[in-house]
């Protein structure tokens, strides 16, 4: 007797019939002001935010001198002002958490020669040391690219993902829940605080990096060089407790991932004069001090080695 697949389909179809009716019914029926579907999993982003306003700010149509991207630590501690300053245009495209597997589904949806004349694409060891899930839920809701949250969903390997991507079809926000006071526009979010303690030690135990992320970190790269957009990896300044052999393994990484590649890496990590206690928000995070004086020196860097595009007359 051969396989019956009459009713192999037609549990297939209950299933998605169920599933797509139990997520519209939770989408769309209302609780304390807001779908009921954001109480029943932590890992649901409400739209808004710093990650909405950017990615509506963005304009891809637009030639932009420099485009940063990243992590947090590109948002907050890469002054995209400082290029201004300079004359050039530049925008920060860093978001919350963002992973190579994320920052793989921006450039391919959002950046290409005509629009980016320089990346400058950050780096340290928490954006290959995570799962992409945290930036995924916000991106997935925030950035305006259908393909860029199926792709990002998609590449998680996670049934949570086809949540996100249900709750993005059938909500279809126009407008964002809540904005962040601190966004000062190019992508840019400075906070002026400083941490005002000293570092702690740095951690015990190796750091590892996760191969799927650094397959992502290299597929970004080759994406890149496919594009003819110039590339420039970089790493922002560290506390004391991010120096030394919780630095290494990422820059014995990189130095392989971008060997034969031409892309320099501008590591600023450990440079002398690093003041632990008044140029950063926390522990890990630049403040707006912090961002203006690195920002400045990675531009000085980047004029150095030619990579610094030249003013547009």
């Amino acid at each position: 007797m051969g396989f019956r697949w009459k009713p192999v389909l037609l549990f297939a179809l209950c299933t998605v019939v169920l599933y797509g009716a139990a997520m519209a019914a939770l989408v769309h029926v209302p609780f304390m002001g807001k779908p009921l579907i954001y109480r029943t999993g932590d890992y649901y982003n409400w739209p808004g935010g710093d990650s909405w306003t950017r990615f509506r700010e963005f304009d891809p149509a637009q030639c932009h001198d420099v485009v940063i991207i990243g992590s947090s630590h590109a948002y907050r501690g890469y002054d995209p002002y400082v290029f201004t300053q300079r004359g050039l245009t530049a925008f920060n495209l860093g978001s919350s958490a963002q992973t190579p597997l994320n920052t793989y589904w921006l450039v391919k949806e959002y950046l290409d020669s005509a629009n980016t004349r320089l990346l400058v694409l950050d780096v340290y060891e928490g954006v290959l040391q995570g799962t992409g899930l945290e930036s995924t839920a916000d991106l997935s809701q925030n950035q305006p690219s259908d393909a860029a949250a199926q792709g990002m969903a998609w590449d998680l390997r996670d049934l949570r993902g086809l949540n996100m991507i249900a709750l993005r079809k059938l909500a279809q926000h126009s407008s964002p829940y809540y904005t962040d006071p601190a966004y000062a526009g190019l992508g840019f979010v400075p906070k002026p605080d400083s941490v005002k303690t000293d570092a702690p030690p740095p951690p015990d135990g190796p750091v590892v990096l996760k191969p799927r992320l650094q397959h992502f970190m290299e597929q970004t790269v080759a994406l890149c060089r496919e594009r003819g957009i110039p590339v420039v990896v970089s790493s922002h300044y560290a506390r004391r407790d991010r120096r030394g052999s919780a630095h290494a393994v990422l820059a014995a990484y990189m130095a392989q991932a971008l060997r034969g590649t031409g892309i320099p890496y501008v590591d600023l990590t450990e440079v002398p004069g690093i003041e632990d206690r008044n140029w950063f928000l926390d522990h890990n995070h630049l403040n707006a001090t912090g961002a203006r004086i690195f920002t400045e020196q990675l531009a000085d860097s980047l004029e150095a080695l030619g990579y610094l595009p030249r003013p547009r007359q």
